[in-house]
């Protein structure tokens, strides 16, 4: 297995929005102890209520933020690609993680450890800016999704979800927008809070109509706004 160097820690480093205010001596002072990782599709990569040493930086791949309730249901709360981090909360806080973490294709991460971190954050004021604008970005989203479920009908929600999924992880194809993360409508149904039965009929009705389709095995968005039309 090839092996990951140090210009490749340097470049998935400074791909993520948060270190991109660094200096070359800061990235590479990072990138020269950050541990790489690769995991294979569906392995755990954390545990809700494990401890958590580090910030992770997701190198290539995609992983699947989800929590179990105490009756055994998943709630799928995020996925998230390459450049962005996991593990930023307990980074602060020293807590255990907040929610399960497992790797939806085969990931290449980056493990930074808690201290080293830490001392960058009181070394560096435009981090810790960078660092509680991120945060900010997910605590929105999150409150955004709350409320989307508690005001919104499921086609307005599920369309919103397809349209953020599609600007987000979405490559241009013939017929849309082809959205490159793979979801079962077990997992939009819990994004959308709705059951797999009612967001599988909705999807069945936006192809029957043209507005979603299908390209080598992936959701296609072809009409973004008849999804979403108030977006």
């Amino acid at each position: 297995m090839k092996p990951i160097d140090a210009q490749a820690r340097r470049a998935a480093l400074k791909r993520s929005e948060i270190f991109q205010s660094l200096s070359d001596g800061d990235i590479d002072a990072i990138a020269g102890r950050a541990i790489p990782r690769r995991v294979e599709r569906g392995a755990p990569i954390l545990r809700r209520g494990a401890p958590n040493g580090g910030m992770i930086v997701v190198m290539s791949g995609r992983v699947r933020v989800s929590v179990v309730s105490e009756d055994g249901k998943e709630v799928t709360l995020n996925v998230l690609g390459p450049g962005q981090v996991l593990g930023e909360m307990s980074l602060l806080d020293g807590e255990a993680s907040s929610a399960d973490v497992t790797a939806q294709e085969d990931c290449v991460l980056l493990v930074i450890e808690r201290g080293q971190f830490l001392n960058l954050l009181r070394q560096n004021a435009e981090l810790c800016l960078h660092l509680m604008a991120m945060l900010s970005r997910r605590l929105r989203q999150t409150n955004a999704a709350l409320e989307d479920i508690a005001l919104l009908d499921l086609p307005t929600r599920l369309g919103r979800l397809l349209n953020r999924l599609a600007k987000d992880y979405g490559i241009p194809v013939r017929t849309g927008t082809r959205i490159e993360v793979k979801l079962s409508q077990k997992d939009l149904s819990t994004l959308v809070g709705a059951s797999r039965e009612k967001v599988n009929k909705q999807i069945r009705e936006w192809e029957d109509v043209g507005v979603l389709g299908k390209d080598s095995g992936r959701m296609v968005v072809v009409n973004a706004h008849a999804l979403a039309p108030l977006q």
